[in-house]
Formats: structure tokens, C-alpha cells, sequence
């Protein structure tokens, strides 16, 4: 309790740099629930579609060409990833360097570097949890506007691959045609063809933003946790060597 309490008040000491801090997190919570919607919602695109076939041959034809969508979207997610681990990384060095008059007071009061690590996690997770909560809010807010952005963002995807009339091809070359009818040669129509209610919008909408949250946390936890111990580390040695001489 005494570490979160010092969590807290140190949040609010720092708060440029924190709110700094919330803000990068909110946009790459923002950016990277979007992504997970459109990995999930794509799947959704999938499933459906492969309703459609009566044979394995098909379905996997189909899944097949979905894959550079699939591919595409996960690339999102790995520039959106390492452009916020590199900026947190950079952030918590130098928040970290600002901070060896708090360690220092923090050791004469008898608290161990244990404790201290623990707080600046605390410190961390406080305004994290805080920008997930925003993002989720803002597009549960603009949930319409939202679903029709992530069908645009397939409809894009899907045109740069032209997958539609790569999926028509390979089910009129199939033996049995009559199965391609039911698919529309058109981006546009084949992605609006499916059908999602609004159970089916909000289940993507909690699993992406769970798992949103899960990713950023880990990787905060696991910068935090490197750079603290790092420098903590490195004043001990300092602190010693200068009692040496």
C-alpha cells in the first residue's frame, strides 16, 4: 500500500513527463486495437466465406488467398509494436536518470531497491491502465463509424491484393461452378456480404482491446523493470566505488 501511495504522488511530481507517457500509450492502445480488430474481424470475413463452400479444396483456396490480408495486418501490429517499445525504451532511460535524487532519498528510509522497482511499475501501469480505458471508451463511443472504417480498411486491403477476383477464379476453374455464384467478384460487396451483429462487433472489440492491453503491459513491465534495475545497478557501483576513494 505504501509503494502505490508513493506511486501515485510521484505520478503526480512528474506529471509533464507523464502525461507525455499517457498519451504515447493511448495512441499506441488506440493503434494497436484497431489492428487486432481487423486480425479478428478478418477472421470473421473468413469464416463466413468458407460457409459458402462444400468443399475442403475451396476453403483452403480461400484461406489461402486471405493470407496476404492476414500477413498485412500482423506487419501493422509489428511496426506499431516496435515503434512504441523503441519510444518507451528512450523514455524510461532518461525518466529513469532524473530520478537518482528520488532513489538515493528512497534508500535513507530504510526501503529496499525491491520496493523501489515495484513503485516505478506501479508508476507505469497507473497511466497505461488510464489510456486503455480512453481508447476502449472512444471507440465504443464511435462503434458505428469504427466498424465502417475497419470494413474500408479490408475493402483497401483486399484491393491491393485484388483478392476477390483471385477467389472467383479459383472457384469458377473448381468442377462444380455452381458454388460461385454465391461469391461476389467485387472488394466492396464481398466484405459487406458479411454479416456481423452487434454481439459478434463487441466480442472483437473486448478480445482486441484485451489483448491490446496484455501486449503493452508486457512490454512496459519489461522495459521498466530492464532500465530500473540498470541504473539502480549502475549507482550502487558508482556510490561504492566513491566511498572507496
Amino acid at each position: 500500500m505504501r509503494t502505490v501511495k508513493f506511486a501515485i504522488a510521484s505520478l503526480f511530481y512528474h506529471k509533464k513527463a507523464m502525461t507525455l507517457y499517457t498519451l504515447v500509450s493511448f495512441f499506441a492502445m488506440l493503434g494497436l486495437i484497431v489492428t487486432f480488430a481487423l486480425i479478428y474481424s478478418l477472421d470473421q470475413v473468413l469464416a463466413q466465406t468458407k460457409e459458402l463452400l462444400f468443399t475442403d479444396d475451396l476453403q483452403t483456396k480461400v484461406a489461402n488467398e486471405l493470407q496476404p490480408i492476414t500477413t498485412l495486418y500482423h506487419q501493422l501490429f509489428y511496426l506499431i509494436f516496435g515503434a512504441y517499445l523503441l519510444v518507451i525504451s528512450g523514455f524510461q532511460f532518461y525518466y529513469q536518470l532524473h530520478k537518482r535524487k528520488e532513489y538515493t532519498a528512497w534508500l535513507t528510509t530504510g526501503s529496499s531497491t525491491r520496493q523501489w522497482v515495484g513503485m516505478q511499475l506501479v508508476e507505469m501501469w497507473v497511466p497505461l491502465v488510464i489510456a486503455a480505458i480512453a481508447a476502449f471508451s472512444l471507440l465504443m463511443l464511435f462503434q458505428p463509424y469504427f466498424q465502417q472504417e475497419l470494413l474500408s480498411g479490408h475493402i483497401f486491403a483486399l484491393d491491393r491484393e485484388n483478392t476477390s477476383a483471385h477467389i472467383w477464379q479459383n472457384i469458377q476453374s473448381a468442377q462444380n461452378e455452381e458454388f460461385g455464384i454465391t461469391i461476389p467478384q467485387n472488394n466492396q460487396v464481398f466484405v459487406q456480404n458479411v454479416e456481423l451483429n452487434s454481439t459478434a462487433w463487441l466480442s472483437i472489440m473486448f478480445q482486441s482491446t484485451r489483448q491490446a492491453i496484455f501486449s503493452l503491459i508486457a512490454t512496459v513491465t519489461s522495459v521498466t523493470c530492464l532500465m530500473v534495475c540498470g541504473h539502480c545497478l549502475y549507482w550502487r557501483k558508482k556510490q561504492w566505488k566513491n566511498q572507496l576513494n
